[in-house]
C-alpha cells in the first residue's frame, strides 16, 4: 500500500532512499506506525508524535492506503 509520509526536524535525514521524491512510501498492508518508524530505521529511543491525516494517533495504528502521516520528535528546551 502506498501512504504519503512527512518527516519533520530530525526525522528528515530518515526518508533518504526510503521515500520517494513525491513524500510517498510503499508498506505492507496493515503496517503500523511503530513498523513505518522501523521501515525507516528511526531508533526506538527517539520520541515522535504522530499525526496521521491530521489526528494525533499512537504507535499501534494501523495505517490504511492513501493516508498522509506526519511525524514530529519531542522537543524539549528551557
Amino acid at each position: 500500500m502506498k501512504i504519503k509520509v512527512k518527516l519533520h526536524t530530525i526525522l528528515k535525514k530518515y526518508a533518504k532512499g526510503k521515500v520517494l521524491k513525491d513524500d510517498t512510501i510503499n508498506l505492507h498492508k496493515d503496517t503500523t506506525l511503530q513498523g513505518l518508524s522501523r521501515c525507516l530505521s528511526i531508533p526506538e529511543n527517539i520520541g515522535i508524535i504522530f499525526l496521521v491525516n491530521d489526528s494525533p494517533q499512537s504507535k499501534e495504528f494501523r495505517l490504511s492506503e492513501g493516508e498522509e502521516v506526519k511525524m514530529f520528535t519531542l522537543i524539549c528546551g528551557g
